[in-house]
């Protein structure tokens, strides 16, 4: 058995038990003295690309990678209207952010979004015997929104990603979508829809999207070995620790459980364009390894905020629906 003594430094990151770490030191009398633990170098997609060529890691059903096509790349640089707004905690049964969603959907109408992804929980009082039957009152009062705004209705695309507390498996990862049953009236009367897996991965054009609905960095943090000192910037340790990790819950699995067989879809190696961490944490967007990293924060929470993504210029923009 190796036994090690820690007396260095510890470099940037979040370090969790199950991390895979870089320890440099030296080996004396059976023991590994630690000077410092460092996280692996984070690999930009280019290079990875250029070892594995247009192999599609991604997933879809190209049997090839589409980030090398030139014609997708210069149809996503013309349409400079394109735009993938991203809110998270839809509480759907709360007055207040049914009225936010329609102010939403008012000042999009003349210039309807790409795509809304709407992220869970959907409930703001989750459980109980009767989540599911309010949950589908509550899609049907989100389509009666939608449909009083016929550009949007007609235009938009609609993700739902299930949050956390939304019925489902518990707490495993990857979660399914929201059951059919649930979900079918809403299909039928907002036909681009699509009720999806937590995480779900989005192909735009050339760009690879990840979306994760979890509250990752409170748990990151609450299960750190060492939490960083001297600068306490958490979303750039946060970002840099998934990154390097190349996977999207680096945590022990009593932490954070993992449905095995479907552990890949938590990969993020290589490294996509774009990473969605819908959050109860502050929003933030962040850019690492040419991977631009966002976290909307909770809607209701957070003041009713949100992010816009234009995939043209990979731009992010902070957005705010003031209250009355």
């Amino acid at each position: 058995m190796l036994k090690y003594s820690l007396c260095g430094k510890f470099h940037s990151g979040l370090y969790t038990e199950s991390c895979f770490v870089l320890a440099e030191g030296w080996y004396e009398d059976s023991v590994f003295h630690v000077n410092a633990f460092g996280f692996p170098p984070t690999e930009p997609s280019s290079t990875s690309r250029a070892y594995y060529g247009d192999i599609n890691f991604f997933g879809g059903p190209s049997s090839t990678s589409v980030k090398a096509s030139s014609k997708l790349r210069q149809l996503e640089e013309d349409n400079e209207d394109a735009m993938f707004v991203f809110v998270s905690d839809v509480w759907l049964d709360s007055v207040e952010v049914l009225e936010k969603i329609h102010t939403m959907f008012s000042g999009y109408s003349a210039m309807p979004p790409t795509c809304f992804i709407f992220c869970g929980n959907f409930s703001s009082a989750p459980y109980g015997k009767n989540q599911v039957k309010s949950l589908k009152e509550s899609l049907k009062a989100l389509a009666d929104l939608i449909c009083e705004h016929p550009t949007i209705h007609s235009s938009s695309r609609f993700v739902f990603v299930p949050g956390p507390e939304d019925p489902g498996p518990s707490t495993i990862l990857p979660r399914p979508p929201l059951a059919d049953h649930i979900t079918e009236e809403f299909r039928q009367r907002v036909p681009f829809s699509v009720f999806t897996t937590n995480p779900c991965r989005i192909q735009y054009c050339s760009q690879e999207m990840v979306v994760i609905r979890e509250d990752l960095v409170n748990k990151m943090c609450r299960n750190c070995v060492r939490l960083p000192s001297g600068n306490l910037d958490i979303p750039n340790h946060f970002v840099k620790t998934i990154l390097s990790q190349g996977h999207l819950t680096p945590l022990p699995l009593y932490v954070s459980p993992v449905f095995w067989a479907y552990d890949y879809a938590l990969r993020v190696y290589p490294v996509p364009d774009v990473i969605v961490f819908a959050d109860k944490y502050d929003p933030f967007h962040i850019s690492n390894t040419d991977c631009l990293c966002i976290n909307p924060g909770s809607f209701p929470r957070s003041g009713f905020t949100f992010k816009v993504y234009y995939p043209s210029s990979r731009t992010v923009e902070d957005s705010k629906l003031q209250g009355l």
